[in-house]
């Protein structure tokens, strides 16, 4: 009862019927970085389409990975606001129970962040799928699937590459240990639930290949954003006669290349230039403009249109780690800005060279001589403003148009269903009418011969009744006959005593003739005798005897 509760609370929040489910690392609504911009953008991209965005991230001051699943807590985020608090173990329970009573239909579940817990994410996983299958894709914001440094940094202190688990360098390292059960633990998440992985450039897809060749079918390429030529120019003050407007856009991170920036405001001819620190927060350098890159709480502007405003001349992004992304770059090129980069910044360098809007540097050596070089940096800039075309960066909204797409599929292919399934019914329609016919045809035909049948019944009836009538005549004649049969049976047994007697007295005449047969009065004796006899007797002697 309580799930269902639940459920129905995250269902009457949704906006849409459909949706889909996002896992982060922490709250993209509060936090600014590449990860949660890209969230910001997910939500926008969804909602701009119909779909609901639901975003889940674990609630806790502890370490995520050192709590039981059951015992987290995540916060459930619906289409940017909080719909409720729930227990780990409880989430799968909910979702599950929305898919399979039909009240969402969960389009695709996104794994944006996997530094939380891998056993929840897979509980959770799990239990919404139980249903049906949904596809899963992991956003490749950081490297934390090859190491818990998600930057790749030996130490913290420089780019390793990723070292080989188990090497001398990965176990030397303070990221090494439990390393390898991470990496396990999230390969069996990737295979078990066939996961797709979502590289956002190249670079990310070759590091990611180091430790998980295996998966190469399940990688893709897909850009955040896209770079299309625009025709609008940008209005530059003239560089004569004015500093050089270099900018820094980033926290105070060594592998975002601080300590680099930390060396440019040191060198001697620093007032050629003025130097701005681009951040979220306020960390900026004595003698550095601070400006605010915070795009949440109702920030209008977004990071290229302060380029702009700002006047900036040259980015430097000086990431000293094989970066698979970097939202700076392209707000850089947007706002026709030179950008000087390290050559192991990966996709801000592989960009750089094609689009060629800056400088791919080897050394922190090298750019340090460039910029004591005040002139011949304002001709790289001047000699780039003339010749570089401008560029537009737009949302790349693909993914969710995927989404739109198999929807208008789905919802064409139901049209189809409709229509044969109407077409069906018009047939059936037709055959059943074709049968109802053939069964009034028949039914005329049993009709006729029904009443074939009941004249014919008739018929037999009367025959019936007549014989009926001829059988009690037949039975009162057999009873007539019967008395007369008694009656004579009677008669019979009277005359057959009769004959017995008269016949004794035959034998008894016979034996006594017999003896008189020798004797010569014979016959004068039987004619006087036979005179004796009574005429009546003596007349069935003669017919007995036949005289």
């Amino acid at each position: 009862m309580i799930h269902s509760g639940v459920a129905e609370k995250i269902y009457s929040d949704l906006t849409y019927k459909d949706c889909v489910v996002s896992f982060h690392h922490v709250d993209y609504r509060k936090t600014t970085g590449g990860a949660e911009k890209y969230g910001v953008e997910q939500q926008k991209m969804m909602n701009d389409r119909s779909i609901s965005y639901v975003a889940l991230f674990i609630v806790t001051n502890q370490d995520g990975h050192k709590v039981g699943s059951n015992h987290l807590i995540v916060e459930v985020v619906i289409d940017g606001k909080t719909s409720c608090f729930l227990a780990a173990w409880q989430v799968g329970f909910c979702f599950s129970n929305l898919i399979s009573t039909k009240k969402i239909n969960l389009m695709r579940i996104f794994l944006n962040g996997l530094n939380m817990n891998i056993a929840m994410i897979d509980e959770i996983l799990s239990r919404i799928k139980e249903k049906e299958e949904i596809e899963t894709f992991h956003i490749l914001h950081d490297y934390y699937c090859l190491c818990r440094n998600t930057y790749l940094f030996y130490n913290d202190e420089q780019f390793c590459g990723p070292a080989p688990i188990g090497s001398p360098l990965c176990t030397s390292c303070r990221y090494g240990e439990g390393r390898e059960a991470i990496y396990d633990s999230i390969n069996q998440l990737f295979i078990k639930h066939n996961v797709v992985i979502v590289s956002p450039s190249e670079n990310g897809k070759r590091i990611f290949l180091r430790l998980f060749q295996h998966l190469e079918q399940n990688v893709r390429v897909i850009f955040h954003q896209h770079v299309i030529p625009s025709k609008n120019s940008i209005t530059r003050f003239s560089m004569d006669d004015r500093n050089i407007n270099i900018a820094y856009i980033g926290g105070k991170n060594s592998y975002k290349g601080w300590n680099a920036w930390v060396k440019l405001n040191g060198i001697a001819n620093k007032s050629d230039y003025d130097f701005y620190h681009f951040s979220f927060a306020d960390q900026t350098l004595p003698g550095t403009n601070f400006v605010d890159t915070s795009f949440h709480n109702g920030s209008k502007q977004d990071t290229t249109s302060r380029l702009i405003e700002h006047e900036i001349d040259v980015v430097l992004l000086w990431s000293n780690w094989f970066g698979n992304y970097n939202y700076t770059y392209y707000e850089s090129l947007a706002a026709n800005c030179l950008v000087i980069t390290y050559k192991d910044s990966g996709n801000i360098a592989d960009q750089t060279r094609h689009f060629k809007n800056g400088l791919v540097l080897d050394s922190e050596q090298e750019l340090v001589e460039l910029f004591n070089d005040t002139e011949k940096l304002k001709e790289i800039v001047a000699s780039y403003k003339k010749s570089n075309m401008i560029y537009k960066i737009t949302v790349n909204n693909e993914l969710a148009d995927e989404l739109m797409g198999r929807r208008l599929y789905l919802h064409s292919e139901y049209q189809s269903a409709e229509r044969q399934l109407n077409n069906d019914y018009e047939q059936t329609i037709d055959s059943l009418i074709q049968v109802q016919l053939e069964l009034q045809q028949k039914l005329k035909v049993f009709d006729q011969h029904y009443k074939g049948l009941e004249t014919h019944s008739n018929e037999l009836e009367t025959r019936y009744n007549e014989s009926l009538v001829h059988s009690q005549q037949l039975e009162t004649l057999y009873n007539e006959l019967f008395h007369k049969d008694i009656e004579n049976m009677a008669n019979i047994q009277l005359l057959t005593s009769q004959f017995n007697e008269y016949y004794g007295n035959h034998l008894m005449i016979s034996k006594r003739l017999a003896q008189l047969e020798g004797e010569r009065f014979l016959k004068t004796f039987i004619r006087a005798f036979y005179k004796l006899i009574p005429l009546r007797i003596r007349l069935k002697l003669k017919k007995f005897f036949g005289i």
